[in-house]
């Protein structure tokens, strides 16, 4: 995120007779439109405090607390997949939906409802070719994922910061691209660790919808995960009840509350940084007027701000 972007990281560390009892990761974000702030971590659903015990939960709260008068923030964001410290204000209107997973992805398929397979087959006797890899598919999957984000009304993330997340991380990292032709259509970019193979970010043309290529390709997703024994496939996060929300849902998936909590100063409030706030209406309806091209070479400039 700094070589992104230029977003500054704390490491915050807690220990207890030599030992590490806990850690806090934090990146700091300025912006004169949105505020400056603290975020453990931007753009992921979870990524918290991890800490043996309330004292070292505790400890770890009041370095935020202290680094945020430091460095000026408004607010420090923690995002947690648990419930954390009760007594901290938060957010629980985000969700993220976990599959289960069997060994064989066969087995998966049988328990999809005949829509579901219906709407797959539908992609496959469509003659699109279904594609998965490593960095040799970033321009195919950012090609769509940015024409999303700008219908969506959101900034995309630059290029570079997704083939420096690649190059970071290895072979957790795939990428799963649908083309018709040279054309692609839908595509992904996961990560995978012993937990489950996981879906950041994902993108489908709207204007090629009929052709069910976003089914196919959370399709070949799922069945790569079961292939190579993920235990679990994460969709990634929705607000309840919205299209994504029960696009994810028909998979069988089932709603796993995040909780988002804040660190505020005397007076200050839960921040309401969401495309369907209304204070935002009228940039988001320009933002999906906006060419392309426009979006692409904007977009990482505004999401460096935005967590």
């Amino acid at each position: 995120m700094q070589q992104a972007y230029g977003n500054r990281p704390y490491y915050l560390r807690a220990q207890r007779g030599g030992e590490v009892v806990g850690v806090l990761q934090l990146v700091l974000q300025k912006s004169l439109l949105f505020g400056t702030h603290l975020s453990s971590l931007p753009y992921l659903d979870a990524a918290g405090i991890l800490a043996d015990d309330a004292a070292a939960t505790c400890a770890l709260i009041a370095e935020a607390r202290r680094l945020m008068e430091e460095v000026g923030a408004k607010w420090v964001e923690l995002r947690h997949a648990e419930a954390g410290t009760e007594t901290l204000p938060s957010r629980t209107d985000k969700v993220t939906l976990r599959l289960p997973l069997p060994s064989d992805a066969q087995v998966l398929w049988k328990a999809f409802t005949p829509k579901v397979r219906n709407q797959v087959r539908k992609g496959e006797r469509g003659g699109l070719s279904v594609e998965q890899g490593g960095r040799e598919l970033l321009e195919a999957f950012h090609a769509v994922y940015a024409r999303t984000m700008r219908d969506l009304g959101s900034p995309p993330h630059s290029l570079r910061f997704f083939r420096l997340v690649a190059e970071h991380f290895g072979d957790a990292v795939r990428l799963f691209a649908v083309r018709q032709g040279e054309t692609p259509l839908a595509a992904s970019f996961t990560l995978t660790d012993a937990q489950a193979m996981r879906v950041p970010w994902a993108a489908s043309d709207w204007r090629f919808r009929n052709l069910n290529a976003n089914m196919l390709l959370y399709w070949h997703m799922l069945k790569s995960a079961c292939e190579s024994g993920s235990p679990c496939f994460d969709f990634g996060r929705s607000t309840r009840e919205s299209g994504t929300y029960r696009f994810k849902g028909q998979w069988g998936a089932d709603e796993v509350p995040l909780h988002w909590q804040y660190l505020l100063p005397a007076g200050g409030s839960v921040p309401e940084m969401r495309p369907d706030n209304p204070k935002y209406r009228l940039l988001v309806g320009l933002w999906r007027r906006l060419p392309v091209s426009v979006a692409r070479l904007v977009g990482p400039r505004l999401i460096a701000k935005l967590s």
